[in-house]
């Protein structure tokens, strides 16, 4: 069995571009109080952020961190004493302590779910946190950072913050945003602040005024199916899981734990459902899908991505385009979709599923934006 630490070294090598980028700004010298690392889920943003943290406090560095010296050891653990994490947490009541200041703590149950998290993450930079009913950063966790950091610390190294699913800054009323937006205003020295998001959308606009922007593409497939390989998936669904998992390692992972006929099973029989004009069906998947939306935003968001990356690869098909998933048992329905809608406009119905899974965190009304999806697919179908 191949270790994990390996695969996550990887990162900088399948980011190359973009770790380029980071060790100029290393080597220039001229290190910026905040970053946004921004990208598609699951292309390595916290992975290279935590990699990016440890070169600018690494012992013996060069173009990427020595990972012997004992800075890079405590890094490794997410230990380090320069190092905070903010994240999402649930809510939590605060108390007022001496000194009327405003203190907080999360509950013992709530606080191992935290640190057995952080461990994980320790383990594998490219497990994703996520604390049951954390659905937004809270203010309590930046007015605390904003203690920490303006206190006298060692002249060696540099504080970093990183912050997880910072777009969560914004959740609520935003207080959590505009708190930090205090602290972007007037940095602390020698201290960088790095906010990684899958949705740069939703922050405010003067939060990404003050941040220097770091682009993260997806994964490429090679490195996806390197990684399938190293889970010990079976050689004959690599192809079919890296296609469907567009680049995303953490639809990867949870890929490799469905059967590959209830996948087919249920992409196909989607499909069917929103390209055949049949108004009981249609009834029954606004009606579930609305459901979702609300009680489980992760099978929601799961399903439409599945169907996402099938409309991409049969419009990557119509314009003779390759893609991984051509090869896969899903060529016989594009195909037959191909021959029964030949002017379809597959790109658009694409944008129309990125649009669905978007409206999740802004509260929609999702019976009307699934119901408006169908019939504006109708209509792309029929260009």
């Amino acid at each position: 069995m191949v270790n994990e630490e390996v695969v996550s070294l990887n990162i900088l090598s399948a980011q190359a571009r973009v770790w380029e980028q980071l060790s100029q700004i290393f080597t220039s010298t001229r290190i910026g109080s905040a970053y946004l690392f921004s990208g598609p889920p699951g292309c390595g943003k916290e992975s290279l952020a935590i990699q990016f943290a440890q070169l600018l406090n690494c012992e013996s560095p060069s173009q990427k961190p020595c990972n012997e010296c004992p800075s890079c050891m405590r890094f490794n653990q997410l230990q380090h004493e320069k190092l905070q994490l903010i994240l999402p947490l649930p809510m939590v009541k605060t108390k007022k302590s001496e000194g009327d200041n405003d203190s907080f703590s999360l509950g013992k149950g709530d606080l191992e779910l935290v640190t057995d998290a952080i461990a994980k993450k320790s383990d594998d930079p490219f497990y994703k946190i996520q604390i049951p009913k954390a659905n937004r950063i809270l203010i309590q966790s930046v007015r605390e950072l904003r203690k920490t950091l303006y206190l006298k610390s060692e002249a060696s190294g540099r504080k970093i913050v990183l912050i997880f699913d910072a777009h969560l800054l914004s959740a609520g009323q935003g207080e959590a945003a505009n708190a930090l937006l205090k602290i972007l205003e007037e940095p602390p020295k020698n201290t960088t602040l790095i906010l990684i998001t899958d949705h740069v959308e939703l922050l405010l606009p003067t939060i990404l005024s003050r941040c220097q922007r770091i682009g993260i593409p997806r994964l490429n497939d090679s490195f996806i199916q390197d990684w399938l390989r190293m889970k010990m998936v079976k050689e004959s669904e690599i192809q079919f899981l890296a296609g469907l998992s567009l680049g995303n390692i953490h639809q990867a992972r949870y890929l490799i734990l469905q059967s590959v006929g209830d996948l087919m099973k249920l992409v196909n029989g989607l499909i069917k459902i929103i390209t055949n004009n049949e108004p009981d069906q249609w009834r029954k998947f606004t009606q579930t899908y609305s459901r979702l939306a609300h009680q489980d935003t992760a099978t929601f968001s799961f399903h439409f991505m599945m169907l996402k990356i099938w409309f991409r690869s049969v419009n990557r098909l119509q314009n003779n385009v390759n893609d991984i998933l051509h090869s896969t048992s899903f060529k016989p329905m594009m195909d037959r979709i191909l021959r029964e809608f030949p002017n379809a406009d597959f790109s658009a119905i694409t944008f129309e599923l990125e649009e669905s899974i978007l409206a999740i965190p802004q509260n929609l009304y999702m019976n009307l934006i699934l119901t408006n999806l169908l019939i504006r697919i109708q209509k792309h179908l029929k260009s």
